[in-house]
């Protein structure tokens, strides 16, 4: 018996990294999973994102642990692309008990050179994408009094970061967003929580060294001095702090931003 029998979960920004990591570990817990992703190349952030490729092979990961799975084609930023989503969802599963909110896009600019093209980029991705799938699977929580809503913020949204405004303006805003859902919904049985990482190995960590002509390490080297644990935080263990608020072991748990940050918010 796992945790997650007979759950439904939705999951965003799932190809690769952490998105990865959630969508396999509440598998083996035990749920069914939409693993959506946007599975091509944007104009911005200027590194490459997941692949078709790399979203069947999530897909055929979650069947051999004995779980269904879909795999979703999705721009976030999209109303009617995340709406159809979740359509389908419906269709194939009949319900959504979970949603994590993961997709996201970064980049590393002063606030003066950010372009009004970035800015939306990761503000619609980060913000409004999160917004949108959370407007159109809320209702079918809502109908079975019921649901766990979980956001993949940052510990920008808590703390300004130099040279990422658009990132943290969004990561602050998501916190917001969470706090709200969590009142609104709270009467439905539905609780809405955001995961606060701290440095994270990660694509997107690799693609922010890409961008800016550095290696990986270096780009840790950045952010690491920030931690109390001196290590990376790797996907699993955002995926093991996912998996215990969308169990019932965190029933009671609402409205939180919890740091997964290796003492980031703390030094």
């Amino acid at each position: 018996m796992g945790k997650l029998d007979g759950k439904v979960a939705f999951v965003t920004g799932a190809v690769r990294g952490q998105g990865r990591a959630h969508c396999l570990t509440l598998a083996r817990e035990g749920a069914d999973i939409a693993a959506l992703d946007i599975c091509r190349d944007l104009d911005y952030p200027h590194y490459s994102l997941g692949t078709r490729e790399q979203l069947e092979e999530v897909v055929a990961e979650v069947e051999k642990l004995g779980r269904r799975a879909i795999g979703l084609v999705v721009d976030v930023r999209e109303e009617t692309e995340v709406k159809a989503a979740v359509e389908r969802t419906l269709t194939e599963f009949d319900h959504v008990d979970i949603l994590i909110n993961n997709a996201a896009v970064a980049g590393m600019l002063p606030f003066w050179k950010i372009s009004e093209a970035q800015w939306d980029a990761v503000l619609d991705t980060n913000l409004k994408g999160c917004w949108l799938t959370a407007k159109y699977a809320a209702p079918h929580m809502i109908a079975q009094r019921g649901g766990k809503i979980i956001n993949i913020a940052s510990v920008a949204g808590v703390k300004g970061l130099a040279n990422m405004a658009h990132y943290t303006a969004a990561k602050h805003g998501l916190i917001g967003l969470t706090r709200t859902m969590a009142i609104e919904l709270a009467s439905y049985h539905i609780s809405v929580n955001a995961i606060l990482p701290g440095t994270v190995a990660s694509p997107m960590l690799d693609g922010l060294a890409e961008e800016l002509g550095v290696t990986p390490e270096d780009i840790q080297t950045t952010f690491l001095p920030s931690h109390l644990f001196q290590e990376v935080i790797q996907p699993q263990d955002i995926a093991d702090a996912v998996l215990w608020l969308v169990s019932d072991q965190a029933r009671f748990v609402t409205g939180a931003a919890i740091p997964v940050d290796g003492g980031w918010l703390t030094k």
